[in-house]
């Protein structure tokens, strides 16, 4: 017997909506439960607990916020201010470790590395009770199946509770940044892709389970996140489409990006199965002031409790942190030269603003301008 939220309220957030929320999900999930011990079976546990809560009181509908950390100190700062779980963004590897746009530059040798490196920062941190599960930023897989292989054995080993694998054509490139030109594979070449990711994962669990005398192994029972980066390219029915596809598969979350309104965060969740696991990211484009949640063109900017009232269990804010490295490097830098080397601060870290920039200056600083001049000079495929 399956525990159901049927929420028959109308949401407080959202006014403006006139009829009721549908927001039913199922407290039991599709897929098996990961092994005991493993990262998998953390975020497993996580997202049933605030489902649980959310059955028990339907006031306390939220999603469990997902903050983009780039590097091993920037996810120790997120798990010590009580992280849920983390997400290893690959547009924030690109800009820290290399300095580049997320432009298929990085390669999985960086992000196992970097995936490492910051389990390790995790797991050694004597004030964390438990180890917030990371999810890992997969990109396309890095090529054709060989690749696929590859790429689900290394970031599982190296501690991914989970990783996301996307539709987008290879070179790919941040979808915000992209936004019409995205370039996207068709829709029955990302269901293969999806179904190669499942088969990899399931391939390297078999090879833990054989070569190690331990019960568990951290890499076993690795989630797979399909994702659709397809809303601009072939428009919200064609999201709809891929999304249930890799339900039908099997995927243990099904993540779609840059959707446009709030009635397709409702249209999609309806579409879905009440079980499945859901997932949608937020870029905050333009810096909040006033109060103003004024996205560029309109689109809306939602925050972890909205995003749960319209039924997604995780919402992830995947640039947020660098948008506010970025922004007070800038200002550190420009005070730097100013007073020669003396930074003066009259008010305590925990009473400041955040130096958060708009995500058009990160775009520029990271070098998205001279990528695309390039591009457009010299067409390479």
């Amino acid at each position: 017997m399956h525990h159901h939220v049927a929420s028959a309220f109308v949401s407080p957030l959202f006014p403006h909506i006139t009829r009721k929320l549908r927001l039913s999900f199922d407290i039991d999930m599709p897929m098996e439960t990961p092994p005991p011990g493993t990262p998998a079976n953390v975020l497993h546990s996580l997202i049933s607990a605030n489902r649980r809560r959310a059955f028990e009181n339907k006031e306390f509908l939220s999603s469990i916020p997902l903050a983009g950390i780039h590097d091993a100190l920037s996810a120790k700062i997120f798990a010590q201010s009580g992280a849920p779980a983390l997400f290893l963004s690959g547009f924030g590897v690109s800009a820290s470790l290399l300095g580049v746009p997320d432009a298929g530059v990085t390669n999985l040798v960086e992000m196992e590395q970097v995936t490492r490196n910051v389990c390790s920062a995790m797991r050694n941190n004597q004030c964390l009770k438990v180890t917030p599960p990371l999810i890992v930023d997969g990109d396309t897989g890095y090529g054709g199946s060989p690749n696929m292989l590859r790429t689900i054995s290394a970031l599982a080993s190296a501690g991914a509770a989970a990783i996301t694998i996307e539709d987008q054509a290879f070179p790919k490139k941040c979808t915000i940044a992209a936004g019409e030109k995205i370039r996207v594979v068709e829709r029955e070449e990302a269901v293969q892709r999806v179904r190669g990711a499942l088969r990899a994962r399931d391939l390297h669990c078999e090879r833990v389970s054989l070569s190690t005398s331990a019960s568990t192994s951290a890499g076993d029972g690795c989630w797979i996140v399909a994702r659709t980066d397809c809303r601009l390219a072939f428009g919200f029915d064609e999201v709809v489409e891929r999304c249930l596809r890799f339900e039908e598969l099997g995927a243990d979350i099904v993540y779609a990006e840059n959707l446009q309104s709030i009635d397709e965060y409702l249209k999609l969740r309806e579409k879905l199965d009440r079980r499945t696991v859901t997932m949608v990211a937020q870029v905050q484009e333009n810096t909040m002031r006033n109060g103003s949640e004024k996205q560029r063109e309109g689109k809306p900017l939602l925050d972890a409790k909205k995003i749960g009232e319209l039924g997604y269990d995780l919402a992830l804010f995947g640039v947020t942190p660098l948008q506010c490295v970025i922004g007070s490097l800038m200002s550190v830098a420009d005070q730097f030269y100013q007073n020669n080397g003396v930074i003066e601060s009259n008010v305590e870290v925990a009473d400041e603003q955040p130096s958060m920039i708009d995500f058009e200056i990160v775009k520029r600083v990271v070098g998205f301008d001279e990528l695309e001049n390039f591009e457009r000079t010299y067409p390479c495929g």
